[in-house]
């Protein structure tokens, strides 16, 4: 190891060349760390020393949370069968990364093109979702609140299955959002924001509506019997018992997308933006709006770039999402027109007698026109 005297000597990218090994040299070890735990698995010994299951025996052996614990006893059955992770463990390939492509039921290489993030998600999207583990979801879920002594403080710890946990993250952010502000003018962090509506929803005599959207991949859907490309718009994925329930609650919508990606079109038949289609142009927007600049995630509302009493239509490519400030104020009171920027797409707004935004590369040939306008 370095000593204090010695690290004038060393370089910042001989310090990440040493962090960068010593996390292959985990991912190694953990590597066999499975293998011993899969002879233990074998053994039966978490049986054999009174423990209910070999989760419980791995958090009390290793002095982990039970939640690591059950990680890394499912990383430890779902890599059984596939060698070609454990390989990739043993080639320094990050515990992460393997616990995701070991979610995923086909062999897919290590999807090196992608972060870990993307293979999660890869993973949401394909992974199957049987009775069996939507019933264990279902029962594992819980409410746990803990009073101090003179209980003038509350915590609590909860654990909900994909849907319940999309509705209430849904419905508590939109009730944080309305939140006024205090006098001083600030509003709070989030988390305290988020904390004050949770207990506005507790005492609301009429809670905010909130719709969760589920998002069906027909291609992957069709070929699984509806057991993989089925996710929530918050990303969960959901199977086909979950799906059959949320077909009949009417607080949330399930949209389709064709293999391409592009959502359900409704051409010139309704000038009323339908409420599937509506979620379908959020989900492809990123839920934020699209002004330039703007980063709101909320009262975000659909726009017709081209007006429909000017011959728009109500198509994917023919909708925005905006926030209701951008929409209302900018658009309809203001009278500013929406233009994609010609770079990078975003939302700008010109008044109607003004030209819309012009692309940083063509302001050189302009500058002889228009004195005032210089190169970037």
């Amino acid at each position: 190891m370095f000593v204090a005297m010695e690290w004038t000597t060393v370089s910042t990218d001989q310090i990440e060349q040493r962090m960068l090994y010593r996390q292959a040299e985990i991912s190694r070890l953990i590597a066999e760390q499975l293998a011993d735990l899969e002879e233990i698995d074998y053994r039966q010994v978490a049986t054999g020393d009174g423990c209910k299951s070999i989760s419980e025996w791995v958090a009390g052996r290793f002095d982990i949370s039970t939640e690591t614990a059950k990680r890394l006893v499912r990383t430890m059955r779902r890599t059984r069968d596939r060698p070609d992770l454990r390989e990739a463990l043993e080639a320094g390939v990050s515990i992460d990364r393997v616990e995701a492509l070991s979610r995923i039921p086909d062999k897919v290489g290590l999807l090196e093109h992608l972060d870990v993030a993307g293979v999660q998600r890869q993973a949401a999207l394909r992974a199957r979702i049987s009775t069996e583990d939507e019933q264990r979801s279902s029962d594992d879920q819980f409410l746990v609140l803990q009073p101090s002594l003179d209980e003038s403080w509350w915590k609590g710890w909860f654990g909900l299955e994909g849907t319940g946990g999309a509705l209430l993250d849904k419905v508590i952010s939109e009730m944080a959002d309305q939140l006024p502000g205090h006098p001083d003018g600030t509003r709070g962090s989030s988390s305290w924001r988020k904390a004050v509506a949770l207990t506005q929803l507790a005492v609301s005599e009429v809670p905010t509506p909130a719709q969760v959207t589920v998002h069906v991949d027909t291609k992957h859907a069709t070929e699984s019997n509806g057991e993989t490309g089925v996710v929530l718009d918050t990303g969960p994925r959901v199977g086909r018992q979950a799906l059959q329930a949320i077909l009949c609650d009417a607080v949330v919508e399930v949209t389709a997308s064709r293999e391409d990606g592009i959502p359900m079109v409704y051409g010139r038949k309704t000038r009323t933006i339908p409420p599937a289609l509506r979620r379908a142009i959020l989900h492809r927007d990123g839920h934020m709006c699209q002004a330039d600049g703007c980063d709101s995630t909320h009262r975000l509302q659909i726009h017709h770039v081209k007006p429909w009493s000017e011959g728009g239509t109500t198509h994917p490519d023919n909708l925005i999402t905006l926030c209701w400030y951008h929409h209302q104020i900018v658009v309809h009171q203001q009278g500013f027109t929406p233009h994609p920027h010609p770079q990078h797409g975003r939302i700008r707004f010109t008044r109607a007698n003004r030209d819309p935004p012009v692309p940083v590369s063509e302001l050189g040939s302009l500058a002889h026109v228009h004195p005032s306008i210089h190169p970037m």
